[in-house]
């Protein structure tokens, strides 16, 4: 058993190739998450793996195929807030007298370039004040999964923002 966590590990490259292979391409956007989850997945499911279905790199192939499969399910059922300028707009006008405008413009201009994922996530957050919990409800992504994509939407946006200074 431990030679397969070991095996499965060292793996990231194929499945990187599974998830490439596996989602349509408007979801390329999740397919390294989506690769570090089939890790994960494999990992905590690797006790169900039985030698006499099949050899391990198509029980591998299936585990993440199915991950593939479940996202895009969860992704077609979930609703998208779009994010318009009029939005975004009322928005920023309930914010406080002394908030940098400026800053909330090259905000505006960096979320143009986030997928909508991250934008929809960090619309949640900070123009609806979701929770983790609130958003994983929304989306169908389980909790802790929503905190990382969130914290790493929002490092994308800082990033962005600090691109446009």
């Amino acid at each position: 058993m431990k030679t397969n966590i070991l095996l499965i590990s060292e793996q990231l490259p194929y499945f990187r190739a599974i998830v490439r292979r596996s989602l349509p391409s408007r979801y390329m956007h999740l397919a390294e998450d989506l690769a570090q989850d089939a890790i994960v997945k494999a990992i905590e499911k690797i006790d169900k793996y039985d030698p006499s279905k099949g050899n391990f790199k198509s029980w591998l192939y299936r585990v993440t195929q199915n991950l593939c499969f479940d996202t895009i399910r969860s992704m077609n059922k979930m609703e998208m807030v779009p994010i318009s300028s009029n939005v975004m707009q009322e928005s920023f006008s309930n914010l406080s007298k002394d908030v940098n405008y400026d800053g909330l413009k090259k905000i505006r201009r960096a979320m143009k370039f986030l997928s909508d994922r991250d934008r929809m996530l960090i619309t949640y957050r900070f123009m609806f004040n979701l929770s983790g919990r609130e958003m994983a409800q929304l989306t169908g992504i389980p909790e802790n999964q929503i905190n990382i994509y969130f914290q790493r939407a929002k490092n994308r946006l800082i990033e962005l923002c600090k691109e446009a200074a």
